[in-house]
């Protein structure tokens, strides 16, 4: 091995920060985390339940269409050639986030941990991906 590959840090383990966590700054609300006012780059990064991923950038979003049922809601997002589609409760909260590109990470959630008539906060329960 190179001499370089056997390099260690001098650091006191207190000092080492995780730079790979999600401990970045930002808001969240729901499962959703929400960008800064001052970030000028603007993604949307898509959690399933078994932790892939997928991000968009907001500049290719073309159109959002929100379909309101008493049951499931579906959003449908065109990202000029990528269709997503978001499945879940109270949508319309989560519409009314994107229209101002705010939300930043949009994560799955298991639809059995959804009380209809408690919950005052959305719920994506599926995401999909489909290329035109």
């Amino acid at each position: 091995m190179h001499h370089v590959q056997h390099f260690r840090a001098n650091f006191i383990q207190d000092e080492i920060k995780d730079t790979a966590s999600n401990n970045l700054p930002g808001y969240a609300v729901a499962n959703t985390e929400l960008h800064d006012n001052d970030s000028s780059v603007r993604n949307l990064c898509l959690v399933w339940e078994d932790g892939r991923r997928a991000f968009f950038n907001y500049a290719y979003l073309v159109s959002v269409d929100l379909v309101l049922t008493d049951n499931l809601n579906v959003m449908l997002l065109d990202f000029g050639g990528q269709n997503v589609t978001l499945k879940g409760y109270l949508l319309g909260l989560l519409f009314d986030l994107l229209l101002n590109h705010i939300p930043k990470t949009i994560i799955a959630g298991n639809p059995r941990y959804y009380v209809s008539r408690q919950s005052q906060d959305y719920i994506v329960t599926e995401i999909s991906i489909k290329s035109e």
